[in-house]
């Protein structure tokens, strides 16, 4: 999409910069800049007299900081901030340890507000507490044996975890919503998860040439994420990327992504623009930003597929099911491509 042109004409015909088009997006940028450099303060050791930070539990107990605006991995329940504590400890089992617990604080995105959570993941499932308007907490949790995939969203400072999962034969997603400045919590998270799901998807990072010759031709950004998530020690039985798909009319039909599936999982890459980011922003954040879905879905999960045909691109139909119910996922990809994909999935089926 054009971006609106800052220049307006005169009745003589001449073209200067209007300044009412101008000055939204010097604010914008500025807002950007302070977070970045908010970002930047929170990473220097010098930070410690900052007053961001609060501290939460009983009083004459020494516990950690939670900080306000990021991402926090809390030590224990007791860390959590009062508002969840009870919660957690009626929802999780008393004797299974708590191997992962990130609580995002509550922010507001494109006018959109979105509440604190807190993440836990146990030994055999996960729970997601959020906090709602009446000053109380919502809980959603499942085992490892009914969660169906998971997707991570990450636009800019913008991100978002959601967990797909059945239950009584409906499935539901849990959704968390953060800033991206701290997001290695949740990936870990998304690690565990699929671990707990299926052992064989926790692997080992290693050298892997056969990988990084795979993605060697690959667009920067698009190459930089199959590397990042792309399932360790697994055979590829395919790994294939692709520009956008355009109309006639020029809408897009399928955005810039990639597909990997392995012999036990599949993730499938979706690029996705911010149209309020403007291009002075990616230059503040200092390096070449990617923005997307992430979707991952174990093999353990597919009972089976089917490729759709449609005008100027094809749609990949993944049947997932838990023993309490099951959902459609839908990839869109291109039709030349069609062939590679479904010899991939025939062979994923048979494993």
């Amino acid at each position: 999409m054009p971006r609106a042109s800052l220049y307006s004409t005169s009745r003589s015909g001449q073209r200067h910069l209007d300044r009412r088009l101008i000055r939204p997006k010097i604010e914008r940028v500025g807002a950007v800049a302070f977070r970045l450099l908010d970002v930047c303060c929170l990473r220097c050791p010098s930070r410690q007299n900052a007053p961001l930070p609060k501290r939460f539990g009983p009083p004459g107990l020494e516990n950690m900081e939670i900080d306000t605006r990021f991402p926090t991995r809390l030590n224990t329940v007791a860390d959590a901030p009062e508002l969840f504590r009870s919660a957690l400890v009626e929802s999780l089992p008393s004797a299974e340890p708590v191997r992962l617990l990130v609580h995002a604080p509550a922010f507001t995105s494109c006018d959109q507000k979105s509440p604190a959570t807190v993440l836990a993941v146990t030994n055999h499932g996960w729970l997601v507490a959020s906090e709602i308007e009446e000053g109380g907490v919502t809980v959603e949790k499942s085992d490892f044996g009914n969660t169906l995939f998971l997707e991570l969203t990450s636009i800019f400072l913008f991100g978002q975890l959601r967990i797909c999962f059945a239950a009584v034969s409906t499935s539901y997603a849990a959704t968390m919503r953060f800033e991206t400045v701290e997001d290695e919590s949740y990936r870990e998270a998304i690690d565990l998860i699929l671990a707990g799901i299926d052992p064989a998807l926790a692997g080992v990072a290693a050298n892997n040439q056969g990988e990084a010759s795979i993605f060697q031709a690959w667009p920067t950004k698009i190459r930089n994420e199959a590397q990042r998530f792309s399932p360790k020690g697994q055979r590829f039985l395919a790994a294939i990327q692709w520009p956008a798909i355009f109309g006639n009319s020029t809408p897009q039909l399928v955005p810039h992504g990639a597909l990997l599936i392995t012999e036990r999982a599949l993730v499938a890459i979706s690029e996705e623009k911010d149209s309020s980011t403007e291009p002075a922003l990616e230059v503040l954040s200092g390096r070449e930003n990617f923005g997307g879905i992430i979707t991952f879905v174990p093999r353990v999960r597919l009972v089976d597929f089917h490729v759709g045909h449609q005008e100027g691109f094809d749609v990949l139909a993944l049947e997932l099911h838990t023993p309490h119910g099951g959902k459609k996922l839908e990839i869109k990809f291109p039709s030349a491509d069609e062939r590679a994909v479904s010899k991939a999935m025939e062979q994923m089926l048979l494993r």
